[in-house]
């Protein structure tokens, strides 16, 4: 083996960067010329002490200005996860499985914690954790006994394998698609001198349209990338909002609808304008109609706010009016819209008791924070056993007021 080889069988192998080089192999190269070798924060220590045995070179002390690099290992909250495909192409010894537009996940066992997957992430659903127990670091401290000294170096000579695999993989693609490009561009060069036998102005025409058709390719793909951004986002406000959601809240929630009909707009008129297919215009007043019904609900929480601030009566009436008109847009909506009316039956409601709201609010956040200790490893048992007689004595006063 040569000196870069045997360099690099001492690294980490997590390919993260984090030494100012593209991967662990080109760092064992600029050991080799001579750099500091404190660079890797995942190696530490121990990498620090292989290294300079092997160099016969002073320990030096790990250089902090790089970041720490615990053992982890990355989780995708996969009911948030848009199935974009971004982190797949950030992981470099490919420990993510999916497809586009389909959930993706984390292999474990493969996953070096490198931590490249978190940044391209559009939706923000990639985090790191601790590595669970009992299962064996790529690095990471310093090593117990030669045995597990033994099994670190198999892992990251298995990790070096797939990244090299991986590497390999991606070059046969790039010569694949570069194959394609230049098929393409002789058939290009093939129509181009077919075209000078063609009227000009034929000639022109057939280019136009090629180039449009390259354009529409492009915009369809944004628009589709769009409308998954905005639903995703929708989706995650909607579940983390209360119900019923504030007035702030109410408002945040209008314009990500209105942001996600948007693109879906968009999205439509570019498929409409690409297929020959006739282009139905229930979707549009669908939305209309699903827009009506935010600012009704919009119209009678300002009318409610303004009554219990107890405002002026010409305010007052000014929300009265605004409500009125929210009413008969959504009548006009559900008479324009293709869906079905629906059959409206009055219920005479009961006031609200401000005790009770108060009292199931306090259960609510009750038995969150219960579960939220309940997953959190670690947690003393004298705080959860708090939590449950907090939850209890919760239920209790909900039931007693409930039935007096």
């Amino acid at each position: 083996m040569s000196l870069i080889q045997r360099i690099d069988a001492l690294l980490p192998q997590t390919q993260c960067g984090k030494c100012g080089h593209p991967g662990c192999k080109p760092y064992a190269e600029g050991i080799a010329d001579g750099e500091p070798i404190n660079k890797c924060p995942p190696g530490g220590d121990e990498t620090i002490a292989a290294l300079a045995e092997l160099l016969k070179i002073p320990v030096l002390e790990l250089d902090i200005s790089r970041g720490s690099a615990p053992p982890q290992v990355a989780f995708i909250r996969e009911a948030e996860c848009i199935g974009c495909t971004k982190c797949i192409q950030a992981c470099p010894i490919d420990a993510i499985v999916g497809a586009a537009k389909l959930m993706h996940t984390v292999i474990i066992d493969e996953c070096t914690g490198c931590d490249l997957c978190v940044a391209p992430c559009p939706v923000d659903c990639i985090e790191m954790h601790p590595l669970p127990l009992g299962t064996l670091p790529v690095v990471g401290g310093l090593a117990a006994n030669l045995e597990e000294q033994q099994a670190r170096a198999a892992k990251r000579d298995h990790a070096r394998q797939r990244f090299e695999r991986r590497n390999a993989r991606l070059q046969r693609e790039e010569q694949l698609k570069q194959t394609e490009r230049e098929a393409r561009a002789q058939r290009a060069a093939q129509v181009e001198v077919a075209a000078t036998t063609l009227d000009p102005v034929q000639a022109a025409l057939e280019r136009v349209r090629a180039q449009k058709a390259a354009t529409a390719d492009a915009a369809l793909k944004k628009a589709k990338i769009d409308v998954a951004m905005s639903r995703a986002q929708l989706n995650k406000s909607l579940k983390a909002f209360g119900h019923p959601p504030t007035f702030d809240q109410q408002s945040q929630l209008i314009v990500l609808q209105q942001q996600f009909e948007a693109a879906e707009q968009a999205l439509a008129k570019l498929e409409s304008s690409a297929a020959p297919a006739p282009v139905v215009a229930a979707p549009a007043k669908d939305a209309d109609l699903k827009r009506a019904k935010i600012q009704l609900a919009m119209r009678r929480a300002e009318l409610k706010k303004a009554q219990t601030a107890e405002a002026p009566p010409a305010e007052i009436a000014a929300r009265e009016q605004a409500l009125r008109d929210a009413e008969q847009a959504l009548h006009n909506a559900e008479a324009a819209s293709v869906q079905p009316a629906p059959e409206l039956v009055r219920v005479e409601k009961r006031p609200i008791d401000d005790r009770l709201r108060q009292l199931k609010t306090e259960l609510a956040y009750a038995r969150a924070d219960l579960n939220k200790l309940q997953r959190r490893d670690g947690t003393p048992a004298d705080i959860l056993e708090k939590a449950r007689a907090r939850l209890q004595e919760a239920e209790r006063q909900v039931q007693a007021h409930v039935i007096h």
